[in-house]
């Protein structure tokens, strides 16, 4: 009984704190070094503006992480204004963009963003992820949640499959999940949510995970199968999540079920050891880390990020902050 009143408490004391932070990261307060995701920032841009204009920090940084490609021009162009117009208004901010892959690196750096290769899904905690030994129950999981991009009709042909996503709450799409769920793919086992620590242990009863999207950003689940020991059955695509796959745990295919079934039944068959999976994602994942390491330096500087320190999970960006974090990592939002 106590626990759960504790636990009330906690999550309406959060809840408080919540409506007063911009969503963001703070690193140091002098000078003001924070990490965000593109579209939170720039959502909030007034109100990070006006928290900027009430600092006396001497200078102000600020990391965006991209939550979707910035590779095509529909999608660089008008964010390059947007981050542009931002930094007129504040001559002593600088923007650095955490890019996903290297082709957007040269995209945005051409249209005049300092922009560097550091894929958000380098800075997940790896401690979170280990290989459970647990008996295969799936030929493939797909962690996804249930909306078109996620294109989950290109894994009908797989006989043996795990679903774990929410529907989308967008009233338009919701005919694409009964259609997808329960007519194309009513032979999956499909769980609507699952706790981010029971995550590995989903992971490790399915034999390969599946990344079927055509766009979008590193995709946060791609990362997870492969940390947790099994390969990747994935598609063409935009938005960078290819960057830290190894090439001996993917298989990239065309966008149709017969390849992907094909290539989800390969895996089954001559699976990759699990240890050589992860070691080599996490060798993927050390020059990510290291220039993002850099940078941050030099942005905090005098000040230093501490060697010994691993970043924080996510850089607790989209996560559920506890009270403690809301308060030593938040900026006030200023009205």
């Amino acid at each position: 009984m106590f626990h759960n009143v504790l636990s009330f408490l906690k999550k309406k004391y959060s809840e408080a704190i919540r409506k007063h932070v911009l969503p963001c990261t703070v690193f140091c307060r002098n000078p003001l070094v924070l990490a965000s995701f593109d579209k939170d920032f720039l959502s909030e841009g007034t109100a990070f503006l006006n928290a900027f204009s009430k600092s006396r920090a001497k200078s102000i940084h600020v990391f965006l992480q991209l939550g979707w490609e910035r590779e095509t021009p529909k999608h660089a162009l008008p964010f390059a204004e947007k981050i542009k117009a931002i930094l007129e208004q504040c001559d002593r901010l600088n923007i650095t963009i955490l890019a996903n892959a290297q082709n957007e690196v040269q995209v945005l750096s051409e249209l005049g963003l300092d922009c560097i290769l550091c894929n958000h899904n380098a800075l997940v905690e790896e401690r979170r992820y280990p290989i459970i030994p647990r008996e295969k129950k799936y030929d493939a999981i797909y962690i996804a949640r249930i909306t078109p991009f996620k294109r989950h009709a290109l894994a009908k042909q797989v006989s043996s499959l795990r679903l774990i996503g929410e529907p989308s709450l967008w009233e338009c799409e919701r005919e694409y999940c009964d259609d997808t769920v329960h007519n194309q793919l009513k032979h999956a086992s499909w769980t609507r949510h699952v706790d981010g620590k029971d995550i590995p242990a989903a992971i490790a009863e399915a034999r390969c995970g599946l990344c079927l999207s055509q766009a979008e950003g590193a995709m946060f689940a791609s990362i997870e199968y492969l940390l947790c020991g099994i390969p990747v059955v994935n598609t063409k695509n935009l938005g960078g999540r290819d960057e830290l796959f190894p090439d001996f745990a993917t298989k990239t295919v065309p966008d149709t079920p017969e390849a992907v079934a094909e290539a989800v039944r390969e895996f089954a068959e001559h699976a990759p050891d699990p240890q050589r999976i992860r070691a080599a994602t996490l060798e993927k994942i050390k020059p990510h880390r290291e220039v993002f390491r850099s940078r941050l330096n030099a942005a905090m500087s005098p000040k230093k990020f501490p060697e010994s320190s691993s970043f924080p999970h996510k850089l607790l960006l989209r996560c559920n902050k506890t009270p403690l974090q809301l308060l030593r990592y938040g900026l006030l939002r200023i009205h």
